[in-house]
C-alpha cells in the first residue's frame, strides 16, 4: 500500500522537473539584442526595464549613453523608484541590434546617425574606475559614464563616427560638472568608421 504514494511522489517530482526544464529552455531560447540606450531627456532620470528573465531599475545621467543587451520584447518604462513602472517608453525588437534607442518618448526610435562599436580595455594590472566623457556630433551636450573596470577587462561602446572620447582626470571631471566643456582639448579618440570592432588600451 505504501508503493502508490511513493509512485505519486515520483511522478510529481518528474512533472515539476520537466516544467522547470521547459521554462528554462524557453527562457534560454529568447534572442537578445545589443544596442545603446541614450538618455536624451536633458536631465537625470530613473527607469525600469522588464523582459523575459529580467526586471530591474536603474538611473541615467543627462545625455548618458550605455550599452545594453536585452531580450527581444523587453520594455523600458519611466519609474519613480526603480520598482514600479509608469509610462512605457519603448519595446526592444530584433531590428534594434546595433542601434541607438532614446529615452524621450517624443523621439523614441533610432538615432539618425550611424554608430560603430569599439571596446576600451583596462590594460593595467590593477582595477580602475574610469570616467568616460563623450561629445557626439549629433548632440550639443556631453555624455558621461563612470565605469569600474577590473584588470584587463573592457567596456563596449556604440558611438557615432566623429564622436570625441575622453578618459577624464579629476580636473576635467570638475570642469564638465561645472557646466563647461573640454572638447577643445585633445581627445583620447575621435571615432572613425574604420574603428568598428577595434579594442583600444586605455593606459599608454
Amino acid at each position: 500500500m505504501k508503493i502508490i504514494p511513493l509512485v505519486l511522489s515520483l511522478l510529481l517530482v518528474m512533472s515539476l522537473s520537466s516544467a522547470s526544464f521547459a521554462q528554462q529552455t524557453a527562457t534560454a531560447a529568447v534572442a537578445r539584442v545589443a544596442f545603446t540606450l541614450r538618455n536624451n531627456l536633458g536631465y537625470h532620470r530613473m527607469f525600469r526595464a522588464e523582459g523575459p528573465g529580467m526586471a530591474y531599475g536603474f538611473t541615467m545621467n543627462r545625455n548618458e549613453s550605455t550599452p545594453k543587451n536585452w531580450p527581444v520584447g523587453s520594455k523600458l518604462y519611466y519609474s519613480k523608484d526603480g520598482e514600479t513602472t509608469e509610462e512605457l517608453i519603448l519595446s526592444v525588437t530584433a531590428d534594434d541590434a546595433g542601434k541607438t534607442l532614446l529615452t524621450d518618448p517624443k523621439t523614441t526610435g533610432h538615432s539618425p546617425v550611424n554608430t560603430v562599436t569599439v571596446r576600451f580595455r583596462n590594460n593595467s594590472l590593477l582595477p580602475h574606475k574610469v570616467m568616460i566623457i563623450t561629445y557626439r556630433p549629433d548632440e550639443t551636450g556631453n555624455g558621461t559614464q563612470g565605469i569600474m573596470l577590473m584588470s584587463y577587462s573592457s567596456t563596449s561602446q556604440s558611438l557615432p563616427v566623429g564622436t570625441k572620447v575622453y578618459f577624464a582626470d579629476n580636473k576635467q571631471v570638475d570642469v564638465v560638472m561645472s557646466g563647461k566643456r573640454i572638447d577643445d582639448e585633445k581627445p583620447f579618440l575621435t571615432v572613425r568608421k574604420a574603428d568598428a570592432g577595434k579594442t583600444f588600451d586605455i593606459f599608454q
